[in-house]
C-alpha cells in the first residue's frame, strides 16, 4: 500500500464501474506521482471522466481500490474529497449563473474568507494570478464561455489542494489565457501539487505533461512518460487504429455564389459583408470575443441587428428569426451543445428528430408518428455511427462526441443548403474529430455549403476552402489557406 511518504499521491487499482447497458470502466489502474502533471487521454466514452468522478466522489466504484495520500478511500463525497485535498474542474461548468464571480469562487466559505469584502478581495487575487481581468462583481450569466472557464480554474485554485484534476480546461481559452493556465500549472507542480490533465489537444499533452495514461473503451491501454511516445503512437493507442493524417484531403468542389450577406451591423458588428459558395467550406478565424459567433447568430435570426441584407441564390430574403432561416434551408450547430443544442432530459431519438417534427406529424393535433420518428433517428444513428445503447437512451448519458453527432444528425435529416458549425469539435477526441471532418467533406461534395467557426486554427486552415479573419466585429481579411501564411492571417486576426 502507498504511504504518505510514497512518491505516488494517488493509486487507483483494478477499478470497475458499470451503468445500465454500459461497462464504463474495466479493471482500470492508474498511478500519479507527487508534483507531476499526469496526462489522461482517450476518445470520448473511453472512461476518463467516469474515473475522475469516482475519485472525486460523484460516482461510487463497483470494485477496486483507491489510495490517496496514503489513505485508502472506500466511499467518499465531493465535499469529503475537497477536504482531503482533491479539486476537480469539470468539462461542463459547475457555476451558479445568478451569482457573482467572487461568490462562485468561494461559495459556502464566505465567513471563513471575511464576508463579502474578503470574498471579492481574495477572488481578485486568484483571478490576477492567472492573468484574468474579469470583475469579481460580474454575474456569471453575463460571462463568455472562456471567462466561465477561468472562474472554474480560480475556484479550484482557491482550495488548498494536493491534487487538481483538470478536465478539458483549455477548451475555450485564448492563446494568452492558455499560456497563463500553463504557467499556473507549472507553479503548482513546483509547490509539490499534482495535476491530472485531461485533454483532446495533443499539443498540450506533449508540452505540459510529464507522464500519460491512455484509455480506450473503459480500459487502460498504456501508461508511461510522455517522452517515450510519439504523436502517431498516441493517436493509434487512443483510437485503436492508425490514422495517417489528422485531416482528410481538402474538398475541392466550390461552385457559384449561394449566399450573400452585406450591411450587417449590430452593437458588436460593423459593416460585415461576405459571400458563401456552393460546395464551399468558409472558415472564420478570430480571437474569442472577436464577433464570429455574433455574425452567424445574426445571419440565423437569433440575435437582434440594426441592419442586414441577405441574398439566397441571388434573391433577397428576410430572416427575422431562426424559423425563417430554417425555412430557407439553413441550419446552425451552436457553440455550446449542452446549453443551446440539446434537450438533455430527452432521448437520443427525440433530440435527433426535433427539427423534423412537422414531417413526421399528422392530423389536426399534429401528433408525432412514433414509428417514423424511430426510423428517422435510427437512420442518423447508423449513418453517423452514434455510439448509444438505443434511440431511447437519454442523450445526457452519451459522450461529448456522440452528443455532437446527435445535433448534426438533427440538421442533416433536413438536408440543409447552408450548415453553420460553431466550434463543432470542441471537447471531442481525435477519432471523433476525423469522423466529423469526413462528414463535412461529404456534405459539401453533395452540394451543401458550410460556414465553420473554430478556435483551433489548424482545423480551419486544413478544412476550409477560404478563410475570413474577424477582429473587433469586422472582417479584416480574406485568405486562401493553401497559399497564405499563418503569420499573414494572424496579423489580421490581431488587428
Amino acid at each position: 500500500m502507498e504511504t504518505k511518504n510514497s512518491e505516488y499521491i494517488l493509486t487507483m487499482s483494478h477499478v470497475n464501474k458499470s451503468f445500465p447497458g454500459v461497462k464504463a470502466l474495466d479493471d482500470v489502474s492508474i498511478r500519479v506521482k507527487r508534483g507531476e502533471v499526469h496526462g489522461l487521454v482517450g476518445e470520448n466514452g473511453a472512461g476518463k471522466s467516469t474515473l475522475m468522478k469516482i475519485l472525486s466522489g460523484v460516482y461510487t466504484k463497483d470494485s477496486g481500490e483507491v489510495v490517496f495520500d496514503g489513505q485508502v478511500i472506500e466511499k467518499t463525497t465531493p465535499v469529503e474529497s475537497l477536504n482531503r485535498g482533491m479539486s476537480i474542474i469539470y468539462q461542463e461548468f459547475n457555476l451558479v449563473q445568478t451569482m457573482t464571480v467572487g461568490e462562485n469562487i468561494f461559495m459556502g466559505r464566505f465567513k471563513e474568507v471575511g464576508g463579502m469584502r474578503g470574498t471579492h478581495k481574495k477572488a481578485r487575487e486568484l483571478l490576477d494570478s492567472i492573468g484574468s481581468k474579469i470583475r469579481t462583481h460580474t454575474l456569471v450569466k453575463d460571462l463568455s464561455t472562456s471567462e466561465m472557464q477561468m472562474v472554474e480554474i480560480a475556484k479550484a485554485l482557491s482550495f488548498n489542494s494536493k491534487l487538481i484534476i483538470m478536465d478539458e480546461p483549455s477548451s475555450s481559452l485564448t492563446a494568452d489565457e492558455l499560456k497563463a493556465l500553463f504557467q499556473i500549472v507549472r507553479q503548482l507542480v513546483q509547490q509539490g501539487i499534482s495535476v491530472i490533465y485531461i485533454s483532446h489537444k495533443l499539443d498540450e499533452i506533449f508540452e505540459l505533461c510529464d507522464s500519460i495514461t491512455i484509455m480506450r473503451d473503459g480500459h487502460v491501454i498504456d501508461s508511461k512518460p510522455v517522452a517515450d511516445l510519439t504523436r502517431a503512437e498516441m493517436i493509434t493507442k487512443m483510437v485503436g487504429r492508425e490514422i495517417e493524417n489528422e485531416y482528410p484531403p481538402r474538398p475541392e468542389c466550390v461552385g457559384d455564389v449561394l449566399l450573400e450577406v452585406s450591411n450587417l451591423n449590430s452593437h458588436k458588428l460593423h459593416d460585415v459583408s461576405f459571400q458563401l459558395h456552393r460546395g464551399e467550406i468558409l472558415g472564420l478565424v478570430g480571437l474569442v470575443g472577436a464577433g464570429r459567433t455574433e455574425m452567424i447568430r445574426a445571419l440565423f435570426g437569433a440575435d437582434h441587428v440594426r441592419s442586414i441584407d441577405v441574398k439566397m441564390e441571388g434573391k433577397p430574403v428576410h430572416i427575422k428569426n431562426p424559423r425563417d432561416a430554417i425555412a430557407l434551408g439553413m441550419a446552425l450547430v451552436p457553440e455550446d451543445r449542452k446549453l443551446q443544442g440539446l434537450v438533455l432530459p430527452f432521448s437520443v431519438g427525440a433530440n435527433i428528430s426535433m427539427a423534423a417534427l412537422k414531417n413526421i406529424s399528422s392530423g389536426p393535433l399534429k401528433v408525432v408518428n412514433g414509428s417514423k420518428e424511430k426510423e428517422l433517428s435510427q437512420r442518423q444513428i447508423e449513418d453517423l455511427l452514434i455510439k448509444t445503447p438505443s434511440a431511447e437512451t437519454k442523450v445526457v448519458s452519451l459522450s461529448g462526441g456522440n452528443q455532437q453527432k446527435c445535433v448534426l444528425g438533427r440538421w442533416l435529416e433536413m438536408n440543409p443548403k447552408v450548415l453553420i458549425l460553431d466550434e463543432p469539435t470542441r471537447g471531442i477526441d481525435v477519432g471523433a474529430k476525423f469522423e466529423i471532418y469526413l462528414l463535412m467533406k461529404r456534405i459539401v461534395e453533395n452540394g451543401g455549403s458550410i460556414i465553420l467557426i473554430s478556435s483551433e486554427l489548424p482545423e480551419v486552415l486544413n478544412m476550409s476552402n477560404r478563410v475570413l479573419a474577424v477582429c473587433e466585429g469586422r472582417i479584416t481579411g480574406e485568405f486562401n489557406p493553401v497559399t497564405d501564411s499563418v503569420d499573414t492571417i494572424m496579423d489580421k486576426v490581431l488587428g
